[in-house]
């Protein structure tokens, strides 16, 4: 599995595991939703303060985001 896969399923079950949504992640982030679709689809595209941004909201280890195919 790619990098940018294993990142989608990271933020997938983390949206998942905090009932969060598309489009209150893209509220919280300062995102319109379509910017953020397209982030969700090219997880690389993140600036590193969106980043930032969302593994706080999401609660996501940022080792495990910079590196997932480790896991």
């Amino acid at each position: 599995m790619n990098a940018n896969k294993k990142r989608q399923d990271i933020i997938s079950f983390a949206m998942y595991k905090h009932k969060v949504t598309k489009q209150e992640l893209a509220s919280a982030l300062d995102l319109s939703y379509p910017t953020m679709l397209s982030k969700l689809k090219d997880t690389g595209s993140f600036k590193l303060s969106e980043f930032e941004n969302l593994c706080d909201y999401l609660n996501i280890e940022t080792k495990d985001f910079i590196n997932p195919i480790n896991k």
